[in-house]
């Protein structure tokens, strides 16, 4: 071999060494833990069609652009992450026997998802029973996490009855004289809680008020004419209701024009997912709140907050659209779950740990949310404060943000471990 060629040879030999050191020592680079699987393979479930699909595309949006800066750092911990991405849409059976797709076939690590209540309710049982950890992202029913015990099954956020007894104190801050209440709510386990806590709340923080309505509908009915009438006729001081998504936007629609919003109070309690999309059709002083969530895209100040600076200005480069609380919730999920596989690893001397081993380290689990802190109870329930405020067009952003804005931290707004919400609110004091 000619002496040039030789020197070649060994140039490109030390030119792959030092490739190999550098590509080493970047942060995504690390060695996977003893034990680790090729990839961590993540089930997702959310609404991708029908009226509720604004909630899912939410959270879709989210846990897509979270993994991927995840596995562009690496993944957890040298594991790159997959998703397994599942429509919640089609009822709670339905979601049962996709629940056992994702698990017996796609064979997936963990699942997180669902937004919905009853579906929520419909898949725990059987995440027990086929011992999948599960993480709920949303689904506000209290039931979930107070009617039976959790071991496979955690949720990442507060339950209903934070907004119902936030909303409930907010309600009295802003009309201390409100003498009578009406309630707007679907047929179902969110909207039925919900009306009952804030209820509850209500007349536990002011015993004089009374009930003059207490209104039904179907889940995503899309007409409520009928039940716009029926307020409008009750006239009363506060009307609360929890739609969401496509039938919270055709609430106001209807209602807007008809003089609801200007003859009661009205109380949203997941209206701030949909601002955005309303824009001027939303009236000004309106309740809302980021479903018990303490921040959305103005709070904490993103210019002061670099995990909420990085969050807020990543979701809009890449979607066109600021953060909502389904965003929120959704990262907080699996900023969660990353977090439980983390410690598991640490407390497992640095070998890939165990379902049980991550389900171990989560109970008990404080993380970092773009907002502030996030912490795991033993009953497997999260908890954390909240925040709600009075619509007000803004001409900067083309559509409502939230003002007089009041905080809550979570022992004010969640029933300790082992107590039912009713039992907590009927001892409320103001």
């Amino acid at each position: 071999m000619r002496k040039e060629s030789r020197t070649a040879l060994r140039w490109l030999s030390l030119l792959a060494i030092v490739l190999v050191v550098l590509v080493s020592s970047l942060p995504g680079a690390a060695a996977p833990p003893a034990g680790a699987p090729a990839e961590l393979k993540l089930g997702f479930v959310d609404f991708l069609s029908g009226p509720a699909a604004l909630f899912g595309a939410s959270g879709k949006n989210l846990a897509e652009w979270l993994v991927d800066k995840w596995n562009k750092e690496g993944g957890i911990r040298g594991v790159k992450v997959r998703l397994a991405i599942v429509d919640e849409a089609g009822g709670p059976d339905k979601q049962v026997t996709e629940f056992r797709r994702l698990v017996l076939d796609e064979k997936v690590h963990a699942v997180v998802g669902y937004t919905s209540s009853a579906n929520c309710l419909a898949i725990a049982p059987v995440a027990e029973e086929l011992k999948m950890l599960t993480v709920v992202h949303i689904c506000g029913t209290r039931r979930l996490t107070e009617d039976k015990p959790l071991h496979y099954v955690f949720r990442t956020s507060n339950h209903q009855a934070a907004d119902s007894v936030m909303l409930a104190r907010y309600v009295l801050k802003v009309k201390p004289d409100v003498k009578t209440i009406a309630g707007a709510n679907e047929d179902y386990a969110w909207g039925r809680d919900s009306w009952d806590d804030f209820k509850g709340a209500m007349l536990r923080l002011k015993p004089d008020v009374k009930v003059v309505a207490q209104l039904w509908t179907k889940i995503q009915a899309g007409e409520y004419s009928a039940e716009i009438s029926k307020l409008l006729a009750a006239d009363p001081d506060v009307v609360h209701s929890t739609f969401w998504a496509a039938g919270l936007i055709t609430f106001v629609k209807q209602g807007a024009p008809r003089g609801l919003f200007k003859d009661s109070l009205v109380v949203l309690s997941v209206a701030e997912q949909s601002l955005q999309d309303l824009k001027k059709e939303m009236p000004d002083g309106v309740i809302v709140a980021p479903r018990a969530t303490p921040g959305y895209f103005l709070h904490p100040d993103p210019d002061t907050h670099p995990l909420q600076k990085e969050f807020v200005e990543g979701i809009k480069a890449r979607y066109g659209r600021y953060p909502e609380y389904a965003y929120h919730r959704t990262y907080q999920a699996l900023a969660g779950l990353k977090a439980a596989y983390e410690k598991a690893i640490d407390q497992g001397g640095g070998r890939w740990p165990s379902t049980d081993a991550v389900i171990k380290a989560f109970e008990s689990l404080t993380w970092q949310a773009p907002y502030g802190r996030v912490t795991m109870r033993s009953d497997h329930q999260a908890v954390h404060g909240g925040m709600v405020g009075l619509t007000k067009f803004n001409p900067r952003y083309g559509f409502p943000t939230m003002e007089h804005v009041a905080t809550f931290r979570a022992d004010d707004i969640m029933p300790p471990v082992g107590v039912k919400s009713p039992d907590w609110i009927s001892k409320l004091t103001k």
